[in-house]
C-alpha cells in the first residue's frame, strides 16, 4: 500500500553540517573584531605633591642641530653654556630645566648637554621630544 512512506534499511540517517560549520566561522570572525580587550591594570591613588615648579624657576635649554644652544631664550655656544647654567644654579637651587631637541641633534650633543647641567649641579631636568607618526 504506502510503500514509498516506509523507509528503507539500506538508507543511512546523515546531516549535512558544511553550511553550520561556515555560520560557526562566520560567527566566530564576527566576534574576533568586534571584541574590545581590556587592558589589566590596577588603579593607583597617588598622592599629590605640595611642591610646585613656579614659572620663573622652569628654565627651557633648546638645542638645535647646528652648533645653537638657546637657554632661557639666550643663545649661547657650548663654551658660555657651563658658565651660564652655574650662574643659574646659584640664583636658582632646586630648578628645573627642561630640555627641548630637535629629532636631527646628534645624541653625542645631548649627552654633553645633559653633562654640563650634571657638572652645575641641576638635577631635575625634563626631556621634551617631538611625537613621530
Amino acid at each position: 500500500m504506502l510503500n514509498f512512506l516506509k523507509k528503507t534499511e539500506d538508507e543511512e540517517l546523515a546531516i549535512n553540517i558544511t553550511s553550520m560549520i561556515d555560520v560557526i566561522f562566520i560567527l566566530l570572525i564576527f566576534f574576533m573584531v568586534s571584541t574590545q580587550f581590556k587592558k589589566n591594570s590596577l588603579p593607583l591613588d597617588l598622592p599629590k605633591s605640595e611642591d610646585t615648579t613656579k614659572e620663573d624657576s622652569t628654565l627651557k635649554v633648546l638645542a638645535v642641530s647646528k652648533d645653537e644652544i638657546q637657554f632661557d631664550g639666550i643663545s649661547l655656544s657650548m663654551t658660555d653654556l657651563d658658565r651660564a647654567l652655574s650662574e643659574y644654579a646659584e640664583k636658582m637651587p632646586g630648578m628645573a630645566v627642561s630640555l627641548e631637541c630637535e629629532r636631527t641633534v646628534n645624541f653625542e650633543r645631548i649627552v654633553q648637554i645633559l653633562t654640563k647641567l650634571q657638572n652645575a649641579g641641576i638635577s631635575r631636568i625634563g626631556i621634551v621630544h617631538e611625537q613621530t607618526d
